[in-house]
């Protein structure tokens, strides 16, 4: 039997909160999504068990959505294409383990790494995974899953008791860079403050997060993406960019990259923001803009003795991805080196690998920092260091790879990153 419902309460309070809490970066007017421990609670009850009936469960119209919704169409689907690889019978990817519908539920929203997303449901692992060692969704599977997470996404919105906390800019028109350097007329930095974002109480004066941007079709390039600690600086986790049509619904960033993103900028310092170039797919230029986080507060002095992350595979760097940097490509004009090792100096501002041709481990470990704070280890694919160069992407970077040099460049220095992004 299921037990209580304050015996569930305090078995699953844990894993929900940290789920709640990663949920609370959008706002009720934006009809997107948080999902709080007790409203997580209140859909596994009803939505897999049937428990409470009727009118009569205290439920929003919403949260009784989700509940047919869950026992309908998603559930069907992971337990017929998922549930024999994901049941727990493999380490490390038992997302659906549980010995019920309501343990299958809770494992699934709570399971690390996330494979449910709804702060953009569509980019969730779970629809996106494709073909692997299991079958890819078919795209009426992949939709019912999604019609479940939409319906979670708007029962959460509508939870009258926990009421979702608004930590966003105020919607900003972007200026396009049509030409020039940038920071020139034609290439304008957007210079976006957080001063008016609500927080705690903590006054973030001169705070601001600023990049030039430009139009590709319908999506928006961003380049030198900065964040700026102003007078006092400030702490930032989980920031989403977020398009605001003016005639449609807001379309938050579709593989939500800065999910894992932990920002602490002191006062009178600049950060880049991932390696500070991406690709924004479907926003379009034309279109106002929001910047929404989970938590924005006053910068965290460091008082542990740690030290930022930075490069976990040296020896990786040096055989495949040193030589690709410093090196001329056979039948390219130029290497990354010739313009960001001090002959250009915006080159060198944007990534600075004035030590990529050392032979020193500590001058080659800077030049990896370097490299490696331009890597979305999200999607690694979409790391700016990779957008730049690519000849497919029509960016306003001054160097190109041909289409095959750019593949035999990728290729080597994929190596090293695949095995940053799995180092301990």
């Amino acid at each position: 039997m299921l037990g209580s419902v304050p015996s569930l309460q305090k078995n699953l309070g844990a894993p929900l909160q940290s789920r709640r809490a990663m949920l609370e970066t959008l706002c009720r007017h934006l009809d997107m999504v948080r999902l709080s421990a007790a409203g997580a609670l209140m859909v596994a009850l009803v939505s897999c068990t049937g428990l409470v009936d009727g009118g009569s469960d205290g439920l929003t119209p919403q949260q009784r959505n989700a509940r047919q919704k869950w026992q309908t169409s998603a559930l069907p689907v992971l337990r017929q294409d998922c549930i024999t690889c994901h049941n727990g019978s493999r380490a490390n990817v038992g997302f659906l383990i549980g010995d019920d519908d309501i343990a299958i539920h809770d494992t699934l929203l709570a399971f690390q790494p996330p494979v449910v997303n709804l702060d953009a449901a569509s980019s969730s692992q779970i629809v996106t995974k494709g073909l692997h060692e299991g079958p890819q969704l078919t795209a009426d599977e992949t939709s019912s899953i999604l019609d479940w997470l939409f319906a979670e996404r708007d029962s959460a919105n509508h939870d009258p008791d926990h009421p979702v906390v608004q930590l966003a800019t105020k919607p900003f028109a972007v200026q396009l860079c049509t030409g020039g350097d940038p920071g020139s007329a034609t290439c304008p930095t957007n210079h976006i403050s957080l001063t008016d974002v609500p927080t705690d109480g903590t006054m973030l004066a001169g705070s601001e997060i600023a990049f030039t941007a430009q139009a590709l079709g319908n999506s928006l390039y961003v380049t030198n993406l900065v964040a700026t600690g102003g007078t006092s600086g400030f702490y930032a986790e989980h920031v989403l960019f977020v398009s605001r049509p003016a005639m449609a619904a807001p379309f938050p960033d579709q593989i939500d990259r800065y999910y894992a993103l932990k920002l602490n900028v002191a006062g009178g310092k600049t950060s880049p923001i991932d390696g500070g170039t991406e690709d924004f797919v479907g926003f379009a230029p034309t279109d106002m803009v929001e910047i929404h986080f989970k938590l924005l507060t006053a910068f965290k002095p460091d008082t542990t003795g740690t030290k930022p992350d930075g490069c976990k595979v040296l020896p990786m760097f040096k055989t495949s991805a040193q030589p690709s940097l410093r090196d001329v490509v056979t039948g390219a004009t130029a290497s990354c080196a010739s313009c960001h090792n001090g002959a250009n100096a915006s080159a060198t501002a944007a990534m600075d690998l004035t030590k990529i041709a050392g032979t020193a481990d500590a001058d080659i470990l800077l030049a990896c920092n370097q490299v490696r704070s331009r890597i979305n280890f999200q999607t690694t694919d979409q790391s700016g260091f990779y957008l730049a160069p690519n000849p497919a992407n029509a960016s306003n970077h001054p160097f190109k790879f041909a289409a095959a040099q750019f593949t035999t460049f990728k290729t080597a220095v994929d190596v090293w990153v695949k095995a940053e992004q799995t180092a301990p």
